[in-house]
């Protein structure tokens, strides 16, 4: 199963590779440097060693974060915090929880679907959050209330290893996701409006960091989301390692009613060894879809038709063709079966890992077009491209089971 886009070729633009940066600062201090290293560039082992010293993704020794900022007095936080919270101490994780699934809702959930969640089979932990759309900076961004102490043990080692991290979200500041940061270019260190539904408040943008959870843009401590008048146990965070995910996933569903979305984590990879895959029709569908959209900007959240980001192209591509798919790049990553790259085939999705503060996490996607190119909505500042395929960083190839993708779409 091939098709060619040799009737495309002259519609589309054939660029140089896309220079995508990776930065290992996570927090906004006094003091703190960034290291910037190009993902394409030869021999960076011999640069960064070259280098003066800085933080790099494998430590985070990082410097004393600033004194509250104004618009973040300590009067706003909850009375009822420790004492440890009460002296900017967050406490530091034991050990860390793996995270499975995400259940969000539209209105909180009730003590009797918590049981529900914590009598299911396989779940052998929760904590609840609170959840809701808001717009950081003025870039569209999904949002978690949640309690520094408690919610610090489900996030990624270097994440929780991070104690000015956590301080600064205990003082009110925002950290927003790695891809989030860097793709919308959000400025870090800097105060920024945060507004959901009615309700706007001025942000000190903390850190960039990965909290290991698909389609999570930021993280706020829960005074902060209240301020914005989101409404407290919207979500819940469950582990259950020994699980089926899938199963489980179709458990909740069904157990907690409508308006309930239940999002498969980072840490869960499914693999099928078979399923119904793409028609002829439907591949040359989605090439042609996403080759119409060449030359529209990149927008950060941008699902069509005038903008795109790189999980909203592959979405409307394959919305064409009759495909309902997840929204986000990480859900995407478990649409179907996982190939060898030496294997792909147009049609096939291409993902990447970029972000320092966690390796493993699902961070861009394209669509495979063939003959080594792709198509893609690269980034902020750039426009959607027909380009050839880097593999530095390359996590893996996706082909599209549809049934599988329907089923974890949200």
């Amino acid at each position: 199963m091939h098709v060619r886009l040799a009737s495309l070729a002259p519609r589309l633009k054939a660029v140089a590779p896309i220079a995508i940066t990776t930065a290992a600062v996570m927090t906004a201090a006094t003091g703190a440097s960034a290291v910037t290293v190009r993902a394409h560039a030869p021999s960076q082992a011999a640069k960064l060693a070259a280098a003066p010293a800085k933080t790099g993704p494998s430590t985070l020794s990082l410097p004393a974060a600033p004194a509250p900022a104004a618009d973040a007095p300590s009067a706003q936080l909850p009375a009822s915090r420790s004492a440890a919270n009460r002296a900017g101490v967050v406490a530091r994780p034991k050990r860390l929880i793996e995270a499975t699934i995400l259940v969000t809702s539209r209105t909180p959930l009730t003590d009797r679907q918590l049981s529900l969640v914590r009598a299911t089979s396989g779940v052998h932990q929760v904590q609840t959050v609170t959840t809701g759309a808001a717009k950081v900076d003025g870039h569209r961004a999904s949002l978690l209330g949640v309690d520094p102490a408690r919610f610090r043990p489900w996030t990624p080692r270097l994440t929780a290893a991070s104690q000015a991290l956590w301080q600064s979200v205990a003082r009110g500041e925002l950290t927003a996701s790695f891809d989030m940061g860097h793709q919308a270019s959000l400025p870090l260190g800097n105060t920024v409006p945060l507004r959901a539904d009615h309700h706007s408040i001025p942000v000190r943008i903390g850190a960039f960091a990965s909290v290991g959870m698909a389609g999570v843009d930021a993280v706020v401590s829960r005074s902060r989301a209240a301020q914005l008048g989101l409404r407290d146990r919207t979500g819940v965070v469950l582990s259950a390692p020994h699980a089926d995910p899938l199963q489980l996933r179709r458990t909740l569903l069904s157990e907690l009613g409508p308006h309930v979305h239940a999002l498969l984590l980072r840490q869960v990879i499914v693999i099928r060894d078979s399923g119904e895959f793409l028609t002829r029709a439907q591949i040359n569908t989605v090439l042609q879809t996403a080759a119409h959209q060449v030359g529209k900007p990149y927008v950060w959240g941008a699902v069509g038709p005038d903008s795109f980001d790189c999980s909203g192209l592959v979405q409307w591509s394959f919305a064409a063709a009759g495909i309902r798919m997840p929204r986000v790049s990480q859900q995407q990553w478990f649409a179907g079966p996982h190939v060898d790259y030496s294997h792909a085939l147009p049609g096939d999705l291409l993902f990447w890992h970029y972000d320092p503060t966690d390796p493993t996490d699902i961070d861009h996607v394209a669509i495979y077009a063939g003959n080594g190119m792709m198509l893609v909505a690269p980034h902020t500042g750039d426009y959607v491209k027909y380009v050839p395929v880097p593999l530095t960083n390359l996590a893996g190839v996706v082909r599209v089971d549809p049934a599988m993708a329907a089923q974890i779409a949200w």
